[in-house]
Formats: C-alpha cells, structure tokens, sequence
C-alpha cells in the first residue's frame, strides 16, 4: 500500500480525525490498528490486507465526502464547520449520561416468579441466577412472601404468599 488517501485528504485540507464524527473516527482507528499488521503479517495474508486496507481508505473518504462534502470549498474545510463541531463536542461533554437501570429487588424478583406461577420446587441456583441476596433458610421472609425449603436433602424452595 503505497499512499494513504484518507491522510493526505485530511493533511491537505488542514482538518484534524477529532473534528471527525464519531463513526468516521473509529473507522480511522481501525485502518490504523490494520496497517499497523501489515508489517507483522505473512506474505501470503499481506495481498488480502492490503486490498482490505484500500477499500477501507476508500471507504472513509467516501463518508468524509458524504458528510461534508456541502461544507468543502475547493477541498478546505470552512472555519464554520469547526467551529459547529467544537460547539457539538461540549455539548456531548455537558449531557449527563444515562441513568443506570435500578437492579430488581428481591421481592420483585419473587414477584415475578409468583406472576409466572413458578411457585414450587424451585432450586438455589435458580434464585441466585435470577439475583436474589438474601440468603435463603428453612423459612425466609422476602417482603409479602415467604420462601420455605421443602427438602432435606436438596435445596428445593416453595413460595408462599403472606
């Protein structure tokens, strides 16, 4: 591979990979992971990664022309789209990020298991795969329901409403 076509785009035009959207960077970062291969890989894989690698640099000149192909003048990029990017990048850093999913409650977690009727002959392992904390007895109170062992010999549970 001779010449990297995406680089002497972005060269020429004066715009840096972190002006980029997102998906086009980590494009760029996965032609870069590859051709750093290209020394360390056999003869007979390197005519392949080499054709991988130019349909990748293809690849991401055509979405850098997709995207700003309407804000090129003469193959420089204006002052205004960076200027939009830079305004978008600390909008991105000011959004706070998504609340994390609240874990089940042990009490929903035999809730369901009331709801779906399995209320009998239900296994140790299967309460702690489905995340219960409480460590179970002969007779465990989780909330409106009480969770009996119903054998000696195995850990076979029943639930009971309260």
């Amino acid at each position: 591979m001779k010449t990297i076509e995406h680089q002497i785009f972005l060269k020429r035009n004066g715009l840096a990979t972190k002006l980029l959207l997102q998906p086009i960077q980590e494009k760029i970062e996965i032609f870069d992971r590859m051709h750093a291969l290209l020394d360390k890989v056999s003869v007979c894989d390197k005519d392949a990664l080499i054709d991988e690698l130019e349909a990748l640099d293809l690849e991401i000149l055509e979405d850098i022309d997709e995207e700003y192909a309407d804000q090129l003048e003469h193959n420089e990029i204006t002052e205004e789209l960076k200027e939009k990017q830079v305004a978008f990048e600390k909008v991105m850093e000011d959004t706070p990020s998504p609340k994390p999913k609240k874990k089940p409650t042990d009490e929903d977690i035999i809730n369901e298991l009331v709801k779906m009727g399995r209320t009998e002959n239900i296994g140790r392992s299967t309460f702690r795969d489905l995340g219960v904390k409480v460590a179970l007895g002969w007779e465990t109170i989780i909330g409106k329901y009480r969770v009996t062992r119903t054998s000696v010999f195995k850990y076979r549970y029943e639930i009971e409403r309260i």
